[in-house]
């Protein structure tokens, strides 16, 4: 879906640090022309496009979506790779609110999903877009970290600081513009990189627009999700058939296990700031009145549990709303949340909810863009070779799952994993970091996975264990 409005053609700049040299663009790029230069980069390279950002995150400058991203944790040479299978989303007659037309782009909302789509297949995690919150297809500048990432006389914290300045920078100069072209009566003879923004500007209905633009709530940065989107391709093949099996199960569609692409890029160890967890990023508050949480494990963070949760929570949403699309943002937002809009409003569209004012405010740009960007990246896993290349899936981990019939010493389970921590937490990563510590004991009750390599040993061991507790 290559989908390009004349109208959404907007300036872009690509900003490389430390080497007089060009960066390498995205696939697809646009023509690029030299533009001046500031403190902080050898050379600015702008150009016209029609870009768009990725993930949810409120628009406030404090809030802005990091300068960069950890590795995804899994290790990729835990299980080695197989064939990626493109996914098939048929046959699902009994699944609720179901039609092979259910998951298209709502009219109103193709610039929102193209922004994404661009993000999550051109951008990669070095390079990101300063963009408007409102008019999401205006795009100021992309920024290009690659030079930064290189240095090896850096430490992550330096390279996080350098990143962060540049995106600071880059703020100040296009605060500049816009200020500048709030004063202009006449553009003839303007800069190509503002008479691109006067252009844009023209079709925005905006009391002292230029002036608004330059809020910090309206002016945002975005990294981009491309090699992640790769890598989570990768993890995924762990899990998605299982996933796709309790969906079913559940009478869903199955293209909703596709969610933790937005939610955690398959990070199988993902923690949020704000306390959201696991491949599905559920709150406490939600996990807690279904027993997920205890001091030593956090059935959040289990692949299977927090799946099945999921299923019922979204299975929820549609029983209250009566729609996918809402349903969705309600898994973001909260299901009486949009519910309420939709009251206030008087529509049960997202595209009108998205696109009002007053509704578009109480959403908050994370909530407001959650559907459109779960549509983009259905799309790009469905055309993964067609935005990515070659991609594989992991092989199974080839767990086994035991649930314990007695308390179990946590260095008896690492032992199962001839000692290796970080091959233990992402078989086990619903054990918390205190159940992880040697001298701890494991609750009965808990389910614990090993490799299947080490069933035996462990079925033995742990009858060996029971026996000799009840002969005590």
């Amino acid at each position: 879906m290559k989908w390009i409005s004349f109208f959404a053609l907007v300036f872009l700049g690509l900003c490389s640090v430390a080497e007089e040299k060009e960066t390498a663009l995205p696939p697809d790029a646009p023509t690029i022309v030299a533009a001046p230069t500031d403190s902080n980069s050898t050379k600015v390279l702008e150009a016209a496009d029609d870009s768009r950002t990725p993930t949810a995150l409120e628009p406030d400058i404090d809030q802005d979506t990091p300068v960069s991203h950890e590795e995804i944790s899994g290790d990729m040479g835990l299980t080695g790779s197989r064939p990626w299978r493109a996914p098939d989303f048929s046959q699902q007659p009994q699944a609720m609110g179901y039609s092979e037309q259910l998951f298209t782009v709502p009219a109103g909302l193709e610039k929102n999903f193209q922004f994404w789509l661009d993000i999550y297949t051109k951008y990669t995690t070095d390079q990101g877009v300063l963009h408007d919150s409102e008019n999401i297809d205006l795009i100021y500048e992309a920024l290009d970290f690659s030079a930064i990432t290189v240095r090896n006389d850096l430490d992550n914290f330096q390279k996080e600081r350098l990143r962060t300045k540049m995106v600071k920078n880059a703020k100040k100069r296009i605060i500049e513009r816009l200020k500048k072209l709030a004063k202009i009566k006449d553009p003839i003879d303007l800069p190509l990189e503002e008479q691109l923004i006067w252009d844009y500007m023209k079709k925005v209905d905006e009391k002292n627009k230029f002036i608004e633009a330059t809020h910090k709530s309206r002016l945002r940065f975005q990294l981009g999700q491309r090699d992640r989107i790769i890598q989570g391709i990768f993890f995924s093949g762990r899990y998605l058939e299982d996933f796709e099996k309790i969906f079913k199960d559940t009478g869903i569609p199955i293209e909703l296990t596709r969610l933790p692409f937005v939610e955690s890029s398959y990070n199988v160890l993902a923690r949020s700031k704000v306390g959201a967890s696991g491949l599905w990023q559920i709150m406490p508050k939600t996990g807690r009145p279904y027993g997920m949480i205890n001091a030593w494990i956090d059935k959040r963070n289990h692949p299977i549990e927090a799946t099945k949760l999921a299923g019922k929570l979204l299975k929820f949403n549609f029983d209250l709303l009566q729609s996918w699309p809402l349903a969705i943002t309600g898994y973001n937002h909260g299901p009486h949340g949009v519910l309420r809009l939709t009251r206030f409003q008087k529509t049960r569209e997202i595209a009108d909810l998205a696109l009002n004012v007053n509704s578009r405010k109480r959403l908050g740009f994370a909530s407001r863009n959650f559907y459109v960007s779960f549509l983009a990246v259905l799309e790009a896993e469905k055309k993964a070779p067609f935005y990515f290349g070659a991609v594989k899936w992991s092989k199974p981990l080839g767990a086994y799952d035991i649930k314990l019939e007695s308390r179990l010493p946590f260095a008896k389970l690492l032992s199962w994993f001839d000692g290796d921590q970080h091959k233990l937490q992402i078989f086990n990563p619903h054990i918390s970091a205190l159940g992880r510590k040697v001298g701890q004991t494991l609750p009965k009750k808990a389910v614990i996975s090993i490799p299947l390599t080490k069933r035996d040993q462990a079925e033995s061991e742990i009858i060996l264990n029971l026996s000799r507790r009840s002969s005590n």
